[in-house]
């Protein structure tokens, strides 16, 4: 009998909490179809760091039921060796190249017949593989040959590394990236990931919503952004700044400039800035509290989302030379949209923020387009209906057909500032 998923992901803290809250999403309608909820099957790349952040976001479920999240340290610990951590992203290219073939054969090894997983408390639990009904991914790195794979995404690793191929001189200057090695990894490992997955979902707004000539890739279904829709947050605080830090090690430097802005700050309680104290340390959802006027973080869509939905400013440290370049791209969808305001550290702080002010009106826009096109702007829940309604067999072909709202669309005009 099937008692389980399993996730997969990219680097970063937003990809793996993105995949668990689609799973609990799925159970959660299971449920109300009197269906038994599966274990979730999370790969443990970052030891410590990522059970904290997953015990802050899921506490209280896994304390409720302790074998509904698992831990896969071996998968884990192949991810980890596949992702981007520090250095210039061109390094990690070159690795993938070199290693992902190697080490994707490991973990189907690893996958094929049985192995083990823990629970938070540590205990020992076997799975085998014909024990698992489906696998859930965002941004993956493996092919896993599940034959029911559900693929996550805030834009194709194929079509972001081809892109940055073209626009390779724009991005980081003359030679940077080599576009034989972008055009590489695209053809021998990206591509064989994404037609390894049996459906392939895209949020709203995402990397390339720039661009109104992009045509639909892969079947895709459009949904709104990819995460929950949270609650106000009515805590009575000091007016001030969230900051949101990213993930990747070899990239917290970004964030040094922040106690420039004249802010109360704020940040996650598994990250440490100067100045800011243990009262000020909240989950990421804070941002919904209706005394945080902007969120400085960098331009991942997990928290370019929880600005959009929360309706707060964000401002966002300049795409840096080795970085990856979906970031580039990203900034390029932020700023015509009017998402994002991105930081200028020649620029007085005032005048930043002022910018970010200029924002509140195109975020009250673009959640109204998303809540007419799709009907709600929880991407959350409404990639967990469709997944349940495929595994159910019922017809999807409404959802393959809806058309995105976002693409190419430009800020309204009351954005520009004189």
């Amino acid at each position: 009998m099937e008692k389980f998923m399993i996730t997969t992901f990219a680097h970063g803290n937003g990809p793996y909490s993105r995949t668990v809250d689609l799973g609990l999403a799925i159970n959660n309608i299971l449920k109300e179809k009197k269906e038994d909820p599966l274990s979730i099957i999370v790969p443990l790349v970052y030891g410590d760091r990522q059970k904290n952040i997953m015990l802050e976001d899921f506490g209280d479920i896994i304390k409720n039921n302790p074998n509904l999240i698992l831990f896969d340290e071996t998968y884990g610990e192949i991810l980890n060796k596949l992702f981007f951590k520090t250095g210039h992203y061109k390094e990690n290219l070159e690795l993938l190249l070199e290693k992902q073939p190697e080490l994707e054969e490991q973990l189907n090894n690893h996958l094929s017949g049985k192995f083990k997983v823990k629970n938070f408390g540590g205990d020992e639990i076997e799975v085998y593989r014909d024990d698992i009904a489906f696998e859930i991914s965002h941004n993956p790195r493996v092919a896993t040959h599940f034959a029911k794979s559900y693929y996550t995404t805030i834009a194709f690793f194929s079509e972001i590394l081809r892109k940055a191929a073209k626009e390779s001189s724009l991005i980081d200057g003359p030679n940077a990236f080599d576009k034989k090695l972008l055009l590489e990894v695209a053809e021998k490992i990206a591509d064989k990931i994404e037609n390894d997955k049996k459906m392939h979902f895209m949020p709203e707004p995402f990397v390339f919503s720039y661009d109104s000539n992009r045509k639909r890739l892969r079947g895709e279904i459009f949904t709104p952004p990819f995460i929950h829709l949270q609650p106000v947050n009515t805590e009575d605080i000091k007016e001030g700044m969230y900051v949101m830090v990213t993930g990747i090690d070899g990239l917290m430097d970004l964030f040094k400039g922040v106690k420039d802005f004249g802010q109360e700050l704020y940040c996650p309680p598994f990250v440490n800035i100067e100045g800011v104290g243990p009262e000020n340390k909240k989950h990421p959802n804070f941002v919904f509290n209706r005394n945080i006027d902007y969120q400085f973080a960098r331009t991942g869509w997990s928290t370019v989302w929880w600005s959009l939905m929360s309706k707060t400013p964000l401002i966002a440290p300049k795409y840096t030379k080795g970085d990856d370049p979906e970031i580039y791209f990203n900034e390029l969808s932020v700023s015509q949209l009017g998402l994002a305001v991105i930081f200028d550290s020649s620029r007085i702080p005032r005048e930043t923020l002022q910018d970010a002010n200029f924002l509140r009106p195109n975020l009250e826009n673009v959640n109204e387009l998303l809540n007419q096109n799709y009907g709600k702007v929880d991407g959350m829940d409404y990639t967990a209906d469709i997944i349940v309604r495929d595994l159910m067999g019922a017809d999807i072909s409404k959802f393959r057909m809806k058309e995105p709202c976002l693409q190419g669309y430009k800020s309204i005009e009351v954005l520009l500032p004189d």
